[in-house]
Formats: C-alpha cells, sequence, structure tokens
C-alpha cells in the first residue's frame, strides 16, 4: 500500500504535466478574419494548411501522377502530425502543420501604360503560423526569397528601415514581408503589408466586424471544408461595375459609368462566397451568389428544367473544349425574367445598362434581337467552344419556328457581316463574320471559324456521343441542374502539377512531360452545375485541384504578369 500510493501519485501527476504540456503545446485556432482589413475586396481563409495538402494528395489526379512528380502519394503519418503540430521537429515542418492563412485582395489597381490597361491588385497573404517570431525569421526569410525567384525570376531580397524585408526583380517587381509576433505578412507591395499590420496595431477595423461574412460562413463552411472565400455586398457591385464595361465593349475607368453600375448591382447582390470540399477523389468549389429575395423570386423561369434533347449531342464535335447546357423551360420566357429580375430593383437607365451587358452575351453568335429571336427555339439551349484551335462559341438549338428565325437573323446580319446557309455538306464563306447553319429542325450559329471547326468534325463523324470525354451522361440530363456546364481542365492541371515541381525546384524530359498529360487526361475534366436557392444563385463546380490549381499557377513567373486589357 505505502508503494502503490506514491505510484498513483507519481501517474496523476504525469498525466497533468501531460495535459498541461498538451494545452499549452497545442495553439487554439484563430478567426483570421480578425487579421485582415474591413475593406478587404476579397478574402480568403485556409484553417488547415495540413488538411488543403492532403485533399490535394488524396485526389485521384494526384495519386495517378506521382511516379512522374515523384510526390507521396500516403497519408500524412499521424505520430509526425502530432509531434510537429506540438512544435517538435523541423520550423518549416512546424509551420506547416500548425499555420492558418488569409489571402486577401486588399485594392484594386488600373494603370495605364503606352495605350494598355495594366491591372494590378495589391494582395496581402498572412500566415499565423503559431509559432514564435525567434524560430521563423531565418525560414520567412528563404521562403520570401524563393517565392521572388518562382514568381519574378532572378530577385535580390534585403531588409528595409520599416522593419520589413523587400525582394525585388530587375524589373523593379517586389515581394514584401513582414513577421509581427507569430503573424508573417506578405504582399506584393509595401501598402498591402502595411495595411494587415495596421489590421494588427489596431488602427484599422478587422473583417470580422461584417456580420454577413459571420452568417454565411456559418451556413457554408462545412466540418470538411478545406477552405472558404467571401466577397461583401459592396465590394461584389465594385467587381461587376468594373467587370461590367469590359461586357459591353468599353474599357474600365469610366467613373460615371461604373458608379451607376456599383450603385445598381448593390441593390441587386448580397455579396458572394465560396467554399472548397474533397468529395470522392476530387475538390468541389460551391459559389453562392447572393441576391435580393424579390430578384430571387424573379428569376424563377430561368431555372424552371426541361427535358434534354439528346439530339443535341449529335451536333457538338468530340474535341469540344468546353460545353454549356441550359435547359430552361422557356427559353423566351427564362429570358425576360433575367431583365425583370433587374429591371425591379434599379432605375430606368441602370436597367438599359444591365439589358446590354446580358445581350452581349448573345451578340458574340451574331444574335442581336435575343427576346425575339428565343421565342423561336426549343429548350434547351447548347453552346460549346468546338476545340482548343479557335476561342469562338458555337450556339446549338433545335427550332421551333425555322421561318421566323431565318427572317431574325436575315435581320441581324444586315447590320453585321453574317450568312445563312442549310446542310452540313455546305462550306461557310471565310470572309463573313457570322454563320447560321440549318441541318434538319436544328441550327448551328456562331462567329465563322468556330461554325467551320465544328464542321470538320461532324462531317467525320467525331460527335461527343461516339465518347465518354465530358463524364455528362444524355441519358442523366433530364434530372440535372437547370445550367450544366463542362470544360477541359487538362491544361490548368498541367500548369498546376509544374508549378509543384518549380517549388520543388524539378523539371521534366519532354518524354516525361507527354506521360504527366496522358496520365492526367482521364481526370482532366470539370464539371459546373448552376441552381436557383432560396438565396440567390448557386454553382457547384467539381474538378480534380478545384480552385487551387488556379490559385498555385499564379506563382508561375509566365502568369503573375498583370492583366492586360487593349484599348479599343
Amino acid at each position: 500500500m505505502s508503494i502503490a500510493r506514491p505510484l498513483i501519485a507519481a501517474s496523476l501527476l504525469l498525466v497533468l504535466i501531460a495535459a498541461a504540456w498538451t494545452w499549452w503545446a497545442f495553439p487554439a485556432k484563430v478567426d483570421m478574419a480578425d487579421y485582415v482589413p474591413a475593406d478587404s475586396i476579397v478574402y480568403l481563409e485556409f484553417n488547415s494548411v495540413g488538411d488543403l495538402i492532403d485533399a490535394v494528395e488524396q485526389s485521384n489526379a494526384w495519386q495517378a501522377t506521382t511516379s512522374i512528380t515523384g510526390y507521396s502519394s500516403t497519408k500524412s503519418n499521424k505520430a509526425l502530425t502530432f509531434l510537429t503540430k506540438a512544435g517538435i521537429g523541423p520550423t518549416d515542418a512546424v509551420i506547416l502543420s500548425r499555420a492558418q492563412v488569409a489571402l486577401v485582395v486588399v485594392r484594386w489597381n488600373t494603370i495605364e501604360e503606352d495605350s494598355t490597361l495594366r491591372i494590378k491588385p495589391d494582395i496581402a497573404l498572412v500566415v499565423e503560423t503559431h509559432t514564435s517570431s525567434w524560430r521563423t525569421k531565418a525560414t520567412v526569410t528563404n521562403a520570401l526569397q524563393r517565392l521572388a525567384a518562382l514568381a519574378y525570376g532572378e530577385s535580390r531580397c534585403n531588409p528595409t528601415s520599416a522593419g520589413t524585408i523587400e525582394c525585388a526583380s530587375s524589373q523593379d517587381r517586389k515581394i514584401v514581408g513582414a513577421i509581427d509576433g507569430t503573424v508573417v505578412v506578405i504582399g506584393n507591395s509595401s501598402e498591402a503589408v502595411q495595411k494587415v499590420l495596421e489590421v494588427r496595431k489596431g488602427l484599422r477595423p478587422s473583417l470580422r466586424t461584417d456580420t454577413e461574412l459571420l452568417r454565411v460562413r456559418s451556413s457554408m463552411a462545412k466540418a470538411n471544408s478545406v477552405s472558404f472565400g467571401y466577397i461583401s455586398q459592396a465590394n461584389s457591385a465594385k467587381l461587376f461595375s468594373w467587370a461590367a464595361p469590359l461586357l459591353m465593349g468599353k474599357d474600365p475607368g469610366d467613373a460615371q459609368l461604373e458608379s451607376v453600375l456599383s450603385s445598381s448591382a448593390n441593390a441587386i447582390l448580397r455579396g458572394i462566397a465560396w467554399t472548397a470540399t474533397p468529395v470522392g477523389g476530387r475538390i468541389q468549389d460551391r459559389f453562392q451568389i447572393s441576391c435580393d429575395p424579390a430578384v430571387v423570386a424573379k428569376l424563377q423561369p430561368a431555372f424552371d428544367p426541361g427535358r434534354f434533347d439528346e439530339q443535341l449531342f449529335s451536333l457538338v464535335p468530340s474535341s469540344v473544349q468546353s460545353l454549356t447546357v441550359y435547359r430552361a423551360r422557356q427559353p423566351a420566357a427564362a429570358w425576360t425574367s433575367l431583365n425583370n429580375a433587374v429591371a425591379s430593383k434599379v432605375g430606368a437607365l441602370p436597367a438599359v445598362l444591365f439589358g446590354t451587358i446580358l445581350k452581349s452575351g448573345l451578340m458574340s453568335y451574331g444574335i442581336s434581337q435575343p427576346a425575339e429571336l428565343l421565342e423561336t427555339l426549343e429548350a434547351p439551349i447548347v453552346t460549346f467552344r468546338p476545340s482548343d484551335k479557335t476561342e469562338s462559341s458555337v450556339l446549338v438549338a433545335r427550332l421551333k419556328d425555322k421561318e421566323s428565325f431565318r427572317k431574325l437573323m436575315d435581320q441581324a446580319f444586315k447590320a453585321t457581316s453574317g450568312q445563312i446557309i442549310e446542310g452540313l455538306e455546305r462550306e461557310p464563306a471565310p470572309e463573313k463574320e457570322f454563320t447560321a447553319l440549318f441541318s434538319d429542325q436544328y441550327v448551328i450559329v456562331g462567329k465563322t471559324d468556330g461554325v467551320k471547326e465544328c464542321l470538320i468534325s461532324l462531317r467525320s463523324h467525331a460527335v461527343l456521343t461516339a465518347q465518354t470525354k465530358t463524364n455528362l451522361n444524355p441519358a442523366e440530363l433530364d434530372n440535372a441542374a437547370p445550367i450544366l456546364s463542362y470544360a477541359d481542365d487538362e491544361v490548368r492541371l498541367n500548369t498546376f502539377l509544374t508549378t509543384v515541381l518549380m517549388l520543388k525546384q524539378k523539371s521534366l524530359s519532354p518524354t516525361e512531360e507527354q506521360t504527366l498529360q496522358d496520365k492526367l487526361k482521364p481526370f482532366a475534366f470539370a464539371i459546373t452545375e448552376t441552381s436557383l436557392n432560396e438565396t440567390g444563385i448557386e454553382r457547384k463546380t467539381e474538378s480534380s485541384f478545384g480552385q487551387f490549381s488556379t490559385l498555385m499557377s499564379l506563382l508561375q513567373s509566365s502568369t503573375s504578369h498583370a492583366t492586360n486589357n487593349s484599348k479599343r
């Protein structure tokens, strides 16, 4: 008994010490919205880098290519993960297992250079390392140097008088880093880093003051979600006002036009949210575009699906790069509902502007009177890009009133350079910009180069029904979402993996590159379902690596340059 009591006491003491050490060593999760400015334009958070990496590494595409990339396809070692989360192990491994990350666009700049508009967002990456600064400094400095080299090529890194680290390239492009306690901030400008640091010092309000963010995150983010994104109502409207002029054929920068569009969009939109979740060896990205309740009610006809016509796929080439099926039961009513939804919330002038934006979507097919023309078509309507040889998109539909369609297209083609021909054996005149081709009770309409590319495949009977590239089963489309899209994801997958290999400082031989492409082909597609719910428009996309492949590709120097838009 005298021996047992000390042993029991010692055992209890060890348990208490172990519990205390576990409580102290394992950091509690924080809300990354507390770390970024309240007026951030775009906000993305990743609360477990380890979970994100696991989601990618357990995907079917990743596991199929490990023999080429040299990366492991097995799950992470639980014992090793436990130790690194407790702070035991190499610094980079400890940071990786503990880190929470937020990526924010803090400002959106347009700069005019040589009659070209350069779009340059100020971006900040905020990392809560849950690790002391004395331990992370060397690792962070090394990471900055590697990141600058990857994004901009050869760069030199030096400390600044403001206490930051600045890595600049020979083209005067830079990456700036700062360490504030356990937090690391990396930005593509000093201003982006400074804004985040001011939030840390209490000089700026944080995004966590946005109650809508808290509401939508609690409703959308699930236990197995590996990321969450948010754009506020005001910033959704701002982004729309910047992008909409491009759809209208105008350059951004018209302050008066953007003000009208922004205030109108603000009356319609309620914000945008995003989550990413691993599902069956792929990543599902879910986007919720919240709208005013009155707008949602008026959008119903656009999302009232009818039956799918399998014959349409016999007019889609097997080389198709992207494809969208619009299943609205009454195409003209769907179009009218879109216009009515906008008109119910904005004034006459904004309604006209929004109508112009909607019309621009069909102008690329040579259709100038969408409301009248859609009355002559039956559901569904399919649009697609025939091959990687053309950027032009083509529209295919069954004709309800062939003669009325012909008259409307005759009128449209008087204002543009267009032609109407009949039969798949006819050759479109290349000097005409648009072509409408009748094939029995169906029509193929679009830019002439797109229609010609389509005809090359149809004449050789290389049609979509002859293969399974899209993973779209025509027999199941009657029960699919009101709008269903397919996209060939091969380029994005290859870019993602080559960028990952660049981080590993590994290059592939031409033979290995071809083998990598071959192994990715079975997984190189993305399927998007668009539907209407009580909050607004919901889009769900399943792809091999989700939006992470897009984010990762931005690191490549070839894609990191600002987007150029030539002025008209």
